[in-house]
């Protein structure tokens, strides 16, 4: 087969076995094997982890097959290349910051349940988080994008001074995965935050591709009845 093929196939299986790890049904498994609390508490530990794990070996396997070149820049070229890479980090890191690392990781969650304390909520998606008063922010990279973290990968994946087949195919399947996981994730944010989250949409920030506009207002939950806790509750 040819390695294009392979490389496809083999990116494939992971997002399916990335995407099947994030349903409700997978977390409700979970917690019948692990019970309620613990399960609440290292799932999205266990997820990212799981995550790494399967990349690193997905890029072991594609590094071991055989590749062809499609085209290789040198010089300015190839260093105007790289720099657009470093410059996709600064939403990745941006926006980790902006969540929270240990929040993105659940490490927070591990470590309240491992000292007794209460659980703080889950993050309902990749996207802006909603504050103990009941607003809807979009600060740092979300100003621009709505899901900033996942386009990331878009810059690192296709400013690479040297394609080859392998990671055409990659790159091919990577950006459909985090379009389409862009997608879900809005549906989930939707869902957990509402109005809110409708009026953040209607704001101006681009859903995927970042773009420079004025900078949001706060968006306000309108139901009195929506609390961080409910919304929180709504997005398990």
């Amino acid at each position: 087969m040819h390695t294009f093929a392979k490389t496809a196939i083999a990116t494939l299986a992971f997002a399916a076995v990335h995407s099947a790890l994030a349903t409700r049904q997978a977390k409700q498994a979970a917690a019948r094997l692990l019970g309620d609390e613990r399960s609440d508490a290292a799932y999205r530990v266990f997820y990212v982890g799981q995550g790494l794990l399967t990349f690193a070996a997905l890029t072991a396997y594609c590094a071991s097959l055989p590749a062809q070149t499609v085209y290789r820049l040198r010089g300015p070229g190839a260093l105007l290349l790289r720099a657009g890479q470093l410059a996709g980090l600064l939403p990745l890191v941006a926006g980790l910051r902006e969540v929270g690392l240990k929040r993105w990781a659940g490490v927070d969650r591990l470590q309240a349940w491992r000292h007794g304390r209460a659980l703080p909520a889950a993050p309902a998606a990749q996207g802006p988080e909603l504050t103990e008063d009941g607003r809807l922010t979009a600060a740092g990279p979300f100003r621009w994008s709505r899901h900033p973290l996942n386009f990331a990968g878009v810059p690192l994946f296709w400013l690479t001074p040297h394609m080859t087949t392998r990671r055409l195919a990659f790159n091919a399947i990577g950006t459909a995965y985090l379009v389409l996981g862009s997608l879900h994730e809005e549906a989930r944010l939707k869902t957990a935050y509402g109005d809110a989250y409708a009026r953040y949409r209607q704001s101006g920030v681009s859903f995927f591709w970042p773009t420079a506009h004025r900078r949001p207002d706060d968006v306000r939950l309108p139901a009195a009845g929506d609390t961080p806790h409910s919304i929180a509750q709504a997005s398990r």
